[in-house]
């Protein structure tokens, strides 16, 4: 295996004998705990933990090349106190015939500089930066009215549930076989018209709402959430215990939705290769790795002019 150690993110892992739950655990494991990877055997791995061997769930170990540092940022007591907004001698003005694009970081900055400056500090990187990829990767608003913003994926949830309930799936759901995450459409009932449902927060509600019906959890990891719209099947890499937990907090504030967008960046030690580009204005490389390298010059770009009007606007 490339990685040889992990580091624990669920609060209490459990150590198997065998890579199944069929049978009880051996032990536990804490949060923050190093161990040594040893085989993957499916989704498991055999781990060693001091004098422990045994098996845990890949979804709750982050892999590491070395030991790391553990912490995520929401579990961090000074950022549930600071405040969200920016405070009043930072929030910034937009300039005479401002842009749109001006006005959205004007607005972002101001409802939520103030988180931003804190976490900017801890992780180590400008507070424009942060910015940046908050208004890029995401809209900046975390809400439609009193509700999360969503995006149900029904190839994701093809995969949570259809595979094992085929005709069920079949009759309700829609993509796009060779783009997977295209040609997205659902019907209430079978015989009704198939429609299109993305872009509209009612819609993905509805869709998402159905879905629950069929298999709650499988429908919550099927779901984009928030602001930074990360899939409700990272809830272990960014410290959740599961998706609900996940889905809770999200839908608390927008505080939340911050918190986990830069824990998904960092992780739970101190660096990241994501971090690190970030650090040193390697947008590209950082685009790349967290969009993917088909369009990591496009959304280098945007981080860039996002950027640049935040610090000219700072400047006054």
């Amino acid at each position: 295996m490339p990685f040889s150690y992990g580091i624990v993110t669920a609060s209490r892992l459990n150590i198997r004998p065998e890579p199944s739950t069929a049978h009880p655990p051996v032990g536990s494991l804490s949060r923050g705990a190093r161990i040594e990877l040893l085989e993957r055997v499916g989704a498991w791995y055999r781990v060693r933990a001091g004098e422990r061997d045994g098996f845990v769930h890949g979804d709750f170990v982050r892999l590491v090349e070395a030991e790391a540092s553990v912490g995520f940022l929401r579990e961090r007591p000074e950022l549930a106190a600071v405040p969200l907004e920016a405070p009043e001698g930072r929030r910034l003005a937009p300039s005479p015939g401002a842009s749109a694009r001006e006005k959205q970081v004007v607005r972002t900055w101001n409802g939520a500089g103030g988180l931003l400056a804190a976490v900017s500090d801890l992780v180590e990187i400008e507070p424009g930066i942060a910015l940046a990829v908050l208004t890029v990767e995401s809209s900046g608003a975390g809400f439609v009215g009193e509700r999360m913003t969503i995006r149900f994926e029904n190839h994701v949830f093809w995969g949570e549930w259809g595979k094992a309930n085929r005709a069920a799936f079949e009759s309700h759901f829609r993509f796009d076989g060779a783009r997977p995450w295209t040609g997205h459409a659902f019907r209430p009932k079978p015989g009704a018209p198939w429609a299109s449902f993305h872009g509209d927060q009612q819609a993905e509600w509805r869709v998402f709402e159905f879905a629950s019906k069929l298999s709650e959890p499988a429908a919550k990891r099927s779901i984009s959430m928030g602001a930074p719209q990360i899939m409700g099947f990272n809830f272990a890499r960014i410290g959740y215990d599961s998706v609900s937990e996940m889905f809770e907090a999200f839908a608390s504030g927008l505080r939340a939705q911050i918190l986990g967008l830069f824990d998904f960046i960092k992780g739970p030690g101190t660096d990241s290769a994501l971090l690190e580009a970030l650090r040193r204005n390697k947008f590209t490389d950082f685009a790349a790795g967290y969009n993917g390298p088909a369009r990591a010059a496009q959304y280098a770009a945007r981080l860039e002019r996002d950027l640049e009007i935040f610090r000219r606007l700072e400047k006054g």
